[in-house]
């Protein structure tokens, strides 16, 4: 039987929503120290966000995988 703290664990969201934010305050940051003009930020924090969602997509298929 699964332990069902392992399946659902409620922290998940907030964990990927200060990752976000987390990510979002760092593209700007990053672009004002290296002076990237300003509207190249959308698609740096589009792409950056793209890669997250892929990468927690690998990392549960990982879990997944290691379960059965």
């Amino acid at each position: 039987m699964k332990n069902p703290c392992r399946t659902r664990w409620t922290g998940n969201g907030l964990i990927f929503a200060g990752a976000i934010v987390f990510m979002v305050g760092l593209t700007i940051v990053l672009f004002k120290e290296f002076q990237i003009p300003r509207t190249w930020i959308p698609v740096a924090v589009g792409l950056a966000l793209m890669a997250a969602g892929f990468a927690a997509r690998w990392l549960k298929g990982l879990w997944n995988h290691r379960e059965s």
